[in-house]
């Protein structure tokens, strides 16, 4: 089937080549000269595991290719996914312009019956406008053109998105016409032939559920930070607690690590569209509104404790391992690490830090960064700090001998903000160690939770 994506971000490019690589003859739009020959050269731009593997491969064989001509994409598809962003705008509420943008262009070329897909995540109701957009395009040449809108939405996480496109828990597709849903199915089939379910719905259902899954995965891990916050003050352990719960077959095991709270493109995005979506039309989302809140209490909570350790952190050395997100991915939207930063190096700390992918941190560019690096070397950033903060849980992380490590310390503190490591009895130098929820502090030696028997 010939596709064309509009969009060569994250989401739009791994579509694109995940598409590509199960059979299908696939044109990637975008705007971006520049961008467009990155591409060609078989250069995604941003790390994301096996993706520039499998992008090579459908370059290779030609069922893949960039292009900055959306007429020829158009003229040359029958589905014609949309994938571009959605950003915030100040009331919380999503951007929707580009969406739209995207419709009115299909609409100025198309020429023959095609399935427009939306895929980007919007709020309820934007794919009639979508509808809107496309029909405008066509006026302006005055041609009447049969078209059909589809809404089809991404749920690829992060480090984990050619896996997750490939092997789907499900495909979710909203659709008014039998035609549209039909073309789609056989779009997905060499897909959900082998995994997943093809899920058939209105398109206002299946763009709400993109919202409500994000919202229920982030309302879990706020739950969660809550709970840990108890069980700091009352002595218990949060790893006990989540292990019990997550037994349970009604709750299952996924989302229930406490840490210094989520970040990324979407969830705090989505909260935001969702908790403005619900206000427009008179509603209130109050349990999502103190996710939120939770969520950004969160992202200061190490910061607390090494104050409460350290008293004035001005003129403190902290070390910061992890910058990205979530690991396996070189995304610092929305952040926690951010977050950290900037609040340290207000209250006059230096920070040196260490991420495996993240070699630069642009949003910090207007604030004073002497005071602020990044190093290659994970060793290297903790040299001479007075606190460890571990933010971002990536695997090379978890098998450090903390020993070691705290030897380099001027003092020796590690504030573990995802729970990687656990308690045992130490031997050689002390030195204090808090988890998340954790309970009290452990002045000694701890390992690798996977490292305990």
């Amino acid at each position: 089937m010939r596709v064309s994506v509009f969009g060569a971000g994250y989401v739009g490019l791994v579509t694109a080549t995940c598409l590509a690589s199960v059979g299908h003859s696939v044109i990637c739009v975008d705007v971006d000269r520049r961008r467009i020959a990155e591409l060609s050269r078989g250069e995604p731009g941003f790390y994301e595991p096996n993706l520039r593997d499998l992008m090579s491969m459908c370059l290779d064989d030609g069922s893949l290719c960039f292009s900055s001509s959306p007429e020829h994409a158009v003229r040359n598809s029958l589905v014609h996914i949309v994938a571009v962003g959605t950003p915030s705008q100040p009331d919380g509420s999503a951007d929707v312009s580009q969406v739209l943008a995207v419709g009115n262009t299909i609409g100025k070329h198309l020429t023959k019956f095609g399935v427009v897909v939306v895929k980007s995540t919007v709020p309820v109701g934007t794919n009639e406008r979508v509808e809107s957009a496309i029909a405008d395009g066509l006026q302006e040449r005055e041609e009447l053109v049969p078209f059909a809108v589809a809404s089809n939405p991404e749920f690829l996480r992060e480090g984990k998105a050619v896996e997750d496109f490939l092997r789907p828990d499900r495909v979710v597709v909203g659709a008014r016409h039998k035609r549209a849903f039909n073309i789609l199915e056989e779009m997905y089939r060499p897909i959900t032939s082998v995994h997943g379910d093809f899920l058939r719905m209105s398109i206002r259902s299946a763009e709400l559920a993109k919202y409500a899954c994000n919202s229920m995965l982030a309302t879990r891990v706020s739950f969660m930070n809550e709970f840990a916050e108890l069980a700091d003050t009352v002595g218990a352990d949060i790893l006990d607690v989540a292990r019990v719960m997550g037994s349970d077959r009604r709750i299952g095991p996924h989302f229930l690590n406490a840490g210094v709270g989520f970040g990324g493109s979407c969830f705090p995005k989505d909260l935001k569209a969702t908790i403005h979506l619900a206000s427009s039309v008179g509603r209130s989302m109050s349990i999502l509104s103190s996710v939120c809140q939770v969520n950004d209490f969160q992202h200061l909570t190490l910061i607390e404790r090494a104050a409460s350790l350290l008293g004035d952190l001005s003129g403190k050395r902290i070390a910061i391992w992890g910058l990205s997100f979530k690991p396996e991915t070189d995304d610092i939207r929305e952040a926690p690490s951010v977050s950290v930063i900037r609040q340290l190096l207000m209250q006059g700390a230096s920070v040196k830090a260490h991420d495996p992918k993240v070699k630069w941190l642009p949003l910090l560019s207007s604030m004073d960064q002497s005071s602020f690096s990044i190093h290659e070397d994970k060793l290297e950033a903790v040299e001479g700090s007075d606190v460890l903060m571990l933010i971002t849980e990536w695997n090379e992380y978890r098998d450090v001998d903390l020993g070691v490590v705290t030897a380099l310390m001027r003092t020796p503190i590690v504030l573990d903000g995802r729970n990687v490591w656990r308690d045992v009895k130490h031997s050689g130098r002390p030195y204090t160690y808090f988890g998340v929820g954790r309970g009290e502090s452990l002045t000694q030696h701890v390992l690798p939770r996977e490292m305990v028997g």
